[in-house]
């Protein structure tokens, strides 16, 4: 498994003071398929991984800290002021940020994503609570909007309120949930399906390539399935493009005669089919980046912890 931010095993009762609260999620169970799952493990590279905390006062919301926590996932972008925090960072008029960031208006930063359902907070929070199992029945609606994941209001926001071409980067994805586990049996039910949200990592500028491969040990024991398994990912910033974010279906099968035991399925990002790559090179010239690095990142991408019985 990738390089986690902080695990939800390793958070205390104690640690949840107010002004720095960490949403991250306990494991629950994931009704679609059966499985367990650890809604955020920060699995992600090349950006910052933060967890998200609401962002205002946290005395207005009284002694709710459900609705304190709820606040950290409402899409108030009318209350961000974006323009108006970057021009006092770059201590610039507001009337340069436009042309700054090469938008017309702050609100164009958000303006290809899908509605926001009415929904959309409550259930983003018992998501990131481990309270919300049926993830693979989540339409675009809610993984397409930044403020689903955690760590958006804290680390995704700091790109427009303090824009530093020092963290700009070419590479950057982020897989949630992105550790999950199951129970098969020889016997019984052999067959599991995970849903997994893979979206482009904060202040990307860049078209990702991206191909997901199982490790090759677990080919051996299971019949595995991924769609979409090769996909473009699009930027984040300055503005996010509609394809920013997918939802991948991996479905998987014991095969005859796998023993007992305890597997671990890796799935990490491998270089796209020459043909997929040639034409997202030409779409996209020197914007376009494959989503493999050289130097891979320690563990897995996204992993499947699977108990055979």
């Amino acid at each position: 498994m990738g390089k986690k931010e902080e695990s939800s095993k390793s958070i205390s009762k104690r640690t949840i003071l107010i002004a720095t609260i960490v949403i991250i999620a306990v494991v629950a169970v994931f009704a679609l398929s059966a499985f367990n799952m650890l809604p955020f493990t920060g699995n992600v590279t090349g950006t910052d991984t933060t967890a998200n905390t609401a962002s205002n006062d946290p005395s207005a919301y009284g002694v709710s800290r459900q609705t304190y926590f709820k606040e950290a996932f409402q899409p108030k972008r009318e209350e961000y002021k974006l323009f108006e925090k970057a021009a006092t960072f770059l201590n610039k008029p507001i009337s340069e940020m436009p042309k700054y960031f090469s938008l017309k208006n702050e609100r164009e930063i958000f303006s290809s994503l899908p509605p926001v359902p009415e929904e959309f907070s409550n259930i983003a929070y018992l998501l990131a609570s481990g309270r919300y199992y049926s993830i693979g029945y989540l339409d675009e609606g809610y993984y397409k909007q930044p403020e689903f994941y955690p760590n958006f209001k804290e680390a995704g926001l700091k790109y427009w309120t303090n824009p530093d071409a020092r963290y700009w980067t070419p590479h950057g994805f982020g897989t949630y949930p992105a550790e999950q586990w199951d129970t098969l049996k020889v016997t019984g039910r052999q067959e599991f399906t995970a849903v997994v949200f893979f979206y482009t990592g904060w202040g990307v500028q860049t078209f990702q390539g991206i191909t997901l491969m199982p490790d090759s040990e677990s080919l051996k024991n299971f019949d595995i399935t991924i769609t979409p398994q090769n996909f473009l990912l699009e930027p984040t910033y300055p503005k996010f493009y509609k394809a920013w974010a997918q939802k991948i279906v991996i479905t998987g099968k014991l095969k005859e005669g796998i023993k007992a035991g305890n597997y671990a399925i890796g799935i990490n990002v491998g270089v796209p089919p020459r043909e997929l790559k040639e034409n997202w090179e030409f779409e996209h010239g020197n914007l376009y980046f494959d989503g493999a690095v050289a130097i891979k990142p320690e563990g897995n991408q996204i992993q499947l912890n699977i108990e055979v019985q």
